[in-house]
């Protein structure tokens, strides 16, 4: 009988310990709740534990050391909050302008979708590059709702912050 050779196995059991290792990569959607909302968490993403006070919730990826996206409410009409930042924000930012102002269905019920871009909060110089950010608003139970990102370039916005929203957008519910 023709014994084999370990350095034939070693092979086999390293490309066995890089699939383990890669299939963890990943975290699968799940649910939040609280006593005011609920939604589902995108997959690669986590509910950030620390909230500021008037925080409902806020979103970050798994892999990032800050929150993303933010869930806020407002006695605010939905309106005031998107012209607030389309009359407020050049004033502030001088590069900044809206990408899109559409519609759009938050799990069900009508709301506003601002995307904005511009340079980084830090850039006095104005020669940095674009950064994205997107406000959504809507309205339930005389109580308007918000929900911001922060900065992001833009390939991450589209890639990461974007597909994660729209989980959030046709999943969330207020108690």
């Amino acid at each position: 009988m023709k014994k084999e050779s370990p350095w034939k196995i070693i092979p086999t059991i390293g490309l066995i310990f890089i699939i383990v290792i890669i299939s963890g990569c990943t975290t699968p959607e799940k649910n939040y709740e609280n006593d005011l909302i609920s939604f589902t968490v995108p997959e690669n993403w986590s509910v950030d534990k620390t909230k500021f006070s008037d925080e409902l919730a806020s979103l970050r990826p798994v892999h990032a050391n800050y929150p993303i996206i933010y869930i806020h409410s407002t006695d605010l009409q939905p309106a005031e909050i998107i012209d607030g930042y389309i009359d407020n924000y050049p004033t502030e930012y001088p590069r900044f302008q809206v990408v899109t102002r559409e519609p759009v269905k938050v799990n069900g019920i009508e709301g506003e979708k601002l995307l904005f871009k511009n340079t980084g909060q830090g850039d006095v110089l104005l020669i940095g590059p674009d950064f994205y950010s997107v406000v959504v608003v809507f309205e339930e139970n005389n109580q308007t709702y918000i929900i911001t990102s922060t900065e992001s370039m833009e390939h991450t916005y589209y890639s990461q912050v974007e597909p994660a929203l729209n989980v959030l957008l046709n999943s969330i519910k207020i108690k």
